[in-house]
């Protein structure tokens, strides 16, 4: 449901974007008119972040990043525009009217969270207070973690079977705790804590808020880590471990470490090392690296040294750099933690330890992948798992300088590698292989790219709307958002009224808005180029055609023919071919 355009205005009025971005950014200082600061969208030492009041916009010169008060939450709290219109709105104390159905699916969530938190409280009480947690208060004293991080992190201790009981004398109705993840019913109609006699880690999103439970056993029971199950708040393959507690700091830094488990990302932080994270107890997903690249430039793997953990570096290794994230790999000594190495040797040495054994993300896989190499054909098998890796990366300067290097350190020569990558079909297929279907929408990306870059400019400088240019968008989206643009929409009224599929186009569209020195010339000349490929495709078309009128094989068309002499005599000197 789309938002009433006066309470998007209310709300944008009501939040300052300089005292909102103020609670996020403590460096940010007045510089003339504007507000400067070293961007939280990258890592930069001189400040290329800039916001200018009277316009209510912020703008990096450096990564591009730029928007309204609404993207920048958007941005900041890693959340949906309209969450982040939401939350500026309570902010501000403005009641967004809503219909039935958002009630009952707000309220709903909304209830799950309490439920959630309600639990968080209990279990940390119990740790703190109750005779039956020593065990738990021993397992923590012995790994070394401090009350601070106990407070922290939120850590509890679950009694056996007293979860219900304490969540009924609080009105807290059975049911609500099933869909919260914390409890099943069994066909005896009895009930099942999922913690009971566990060490509690509760599970925070990015927001702050608790959306599920990690628990470890203190006997013998197996396994001995689990969480809470997947509920509509919690998906474990798109959370991470300690990732909230470390924003503040991941934000300015822009380097995350992934680790393994719970106590591998407390103790960090407990040291003063941030931006520590780790898995839920799955593999390392597409969603975890999505995450990730909201918050950081660079990521280290830091996993333990056996096969198992080589094994996981290598797969999580593939899926950042198929996302561009810039990805180096170290491993802890034989047969020790990350919470033992802090408490043995101290933060320093830690850091140097990371440093002397990292290796960047090529260099990592090139070694995996020739240990074994005695004869030709290891050698060959060797060189495919590479490049296999390789054809990852998005970025074809990276491809090309990882292959000079395989060629280097596997001693073969560079046109044989390059003739093995040139052969693969998960990285060239031949033009057979390729659909006509595939073809047109290549050809179709391509020509709306630069309608793109012109709405990009033209959302940029309002000076650019004043053209007329309807006739080269032909790409009915870039149509849409420049007439809404030209009408006097801005940024947050044109996504209040799009569907939710193009409101996700329309922010990756305006994630990154370029700082053109030459805007003037370049939408001039896109907004011509396409005018001339406009003509050259009608021209195309009738080409064929006029030729068999030409040749006798068709009867002559006088209107056609004037048509195709007037479409020619305007592409005359353009560089289009017809």
């Amino acid at each position: 449901m789309a938002i009433p355009e006066e309470i998007i205005d209310k709300i944008k009025e009501s939040n300052d974007l300089v005292s909102v971005a103020m609670q996020y950014l403590p460096d940010l200082k007045r510089s003339g008119r504007d507000w400067k600061a070293c961007c939280p969208f990258h890592h930069e030492k001189t400040p290329s972040f800039s916001i200018s009041p009277e316009r209510g916009i912020f703008k990096c010169f450096g990564c591009g990043k730029a928007g309204d008060v609404f993207k920048f939450i958007e941005l900041m709290d890693n959340v949906p525009w309209i969450e982040a219109v939401r939350k500026l709105a309570q902010r501000a104390q403005i009641e967004i009217p809503e219909n039935k159905s958002d009630i009952i699916k707000k309220s709903e969530k909304a209830a799950l969270y309490e439920t959630l938190e309600s639990a968080a409280n209990f279990y940390n009480k119990c740790l703190l207070e109750s005779s039956k947690a020593q065990t738990a208060r021993n397992y923590l004293s012995k790994r070394s973690i401090n009350k601070n991080s106990i407070t922290k992190f939120k850590l509890g201790y679950a009694p056996y079977g007293m979860l219900v009981k304490a969540a009924f004398k609080k009105g807290i109705e059975s049911q609500s705790l099933i869909k919260a993840g914390l409890i099943k019913e069994n066909d005896s109609n009895n009930f099942f804590e999922y913690m009971s006699d566990r060490l509690v880690f509760p599970i925070f999103d990015v927001q702050g808020r608790i959306v599920a439970f990690g628990g470890r056993t203190l006997s013998d029971r197996q396994p001995k880590y689990i969480n809470t199950p997947e509920t509509i708040l919690f998906s474990k393959s798109s959370n991470l471990y300690g990732l909230f507690q470390t924003l503040p700091q991941t934000r300015r830094e822009r380097e995350i470490i992934v680790l393994e488990g719970y106590v591998d990302v407390i103790i960090p932080y407990q040291f003063g090392i941030y931006g520590a994270v780790a898995p839920l107890g799955t593999a390392f997903t597409q969603l975890h690296a999505k995450l990730i690249s909201r918050y950081a430039d660079k990521v280290t793997l830091l996993f333990d040294s056996d096969d198992a953990g080589r094994a996981a570096a290598k797969r999580a290794l593939e899926i950042l750099i198929e996302n561009s994230i810039e990805t180096t790999v170290s491993f802890l000594p034989e047969n020790v933690d990350a919470d033992e190495y802090l408490n043995a040797y101290g933060k320093e040495s830690f850091i140097a330890m990371i440093k002397n054994t990292s290796k960047n993300a090529i260099d990592f896989i090139i070694d995996e992948c020739s240990k074994n190499i005695n004869s030709a054909e290891s050698k060959a098998k060797a060189a495919s798992e590479i490049l296999n890796f390789i054809s990852k990366s998005p970025n074809p300067i990276v491809r090309d300088e990882w292959t000079k290097l395989t060629a280097q350190k596997l001693n073969i020569t560079e046109s044989a590698i390059r003739y093995e990558f040139a052969g693969r079909k998960n990285f060239r297929r031949s033009a057979a292989e390729i659909t006509d279907d595939e073809n047109t929408q290549k050809k179709e990306k391509l020509f709306y790219l630069p309608q793109e870059n012109l709405i990009k400019i033209a959302l940029s400088d309002p000076k650019f709307l004043k053209d007329d240019i309807s006739d080269v968008l032909t790409d009915p989206f870039c149509a849409k958002i420049f007439e809404m643009a030209r009408l006097g929409k801005d940024h947050a009224k044109i996504m209040n009224a799009l569907s939710d599929d193009e409101k996700e186009s329309f922010d990756k569209l305006t994630s990154d808005m370029p700082n053109y020195p030459d805007a003037d010339e370049i939408f001039n000349k896109t907004v011509k180029d396409l005018r001339t490929r406009l003509l050259s495709k009608e021209a195309l078309k009738l080409k064929e055609e006029v030729s068999q009128m030409l040749s006798g094989q068709k009867e002559r068309d006088q209107t056609k023919l004037e048509k195709y002499k007037h479409l020619t005599q305007k592409l005359k000197g353009s560089k289009e071919i017809i």
